[in-house]
């Protein structure tokens, strides 16, 4: 599932599936591609107080059963997340509260890794201080941190504009002892770019056959 940075159908930061479509077979073949959209800041987090402002919700009770249908089969195949910036927030939050419906996920230039105050955008979707905290990314990294002690489910690329994230992710994985595979060879723009893509998901795939 490829995580959304804009809301609506934006293309500021171009579009995963324009990006995914220039991947070579390879890395697409036996892989069904799904990209939400959201009509608020895509943060995937559910708003305090707001009913038509429930993203996480959306995603993991509406998205996920579709997806499952649409691909058919009796048993539920593997979910994957693939994002960057606040997709890569997002992939991490759902991993940790959600590792039941999500195998893995291969982010890159994630957002929100870093001690610093939390953008205004979400701050808006979230709501208030108390929902906020419910999806501080480093949090929940630590609460959940057990869990995700099992086999590798995390790859953490970057050079982009939010280095100083991708370093203090990778040290905080390591200081939880969550496994992960840490790596610095995409240079890219901050936005959808095959650039970034394409190891991001050699790494997803390589994930998915460590965990089978």
């Amino acid at each position: 599932m490829a995580l959304p940075v804009e809301k609506g159908d934006g293309r500021k930061y171009g579009h995963s599936l324009d990006e995914i479509d220039q991947l070579p077979p390879y890395l697409r073949h036996g892989t069904a591609f799904a990209a939400p959209t959201f009509s608020e800041s895509p943060w995937l987090v559910n708003h305090a107080t707001r009913a038509d402002c429930q993203q996480e919700d959306h995603l993991v009770r509406i998205v996920v059963p579709t997806v499952h249908a649409v691909l058919g089969g009796q048993a539920h195949r593997p979910i994957h997340l693939l994002g960057f910036s606040k997709g890569g927030f997002a992939a991490l939050n759902l991993l940790t509260r959600h590792p039941d419906q999500f195998s893995v996920a291969s982010i890159w230039d994630p957002s929100l890794l870093s001690e610093r105050p939390p953008h205004p955008q979400l701050v808006e979707v979230a709501g208030s201080a108390t929902q906020l905290t419910e999806y501080n990314v480093r949090q929940n990294l630590c609460r959940h941190a057990p869990a995700l002690r099992g086999a590798c489910r995390i790859a953490l690329g970057g050079i982009g504009t939010l280095a100083a994230d991708w370093t203090a992710g990778r040290q905080l994985l390591e200081r939880l002892k969550i496994p992960h595979y840490a790596y610095q060879d995409a240079p890219a723009e901050h936005r959808w770019d095959i650039a970034w893509l394409a190891p991001a998901m050699r790494r997803l795939l390589a994930l998915e056959t460590g965990l089978h």
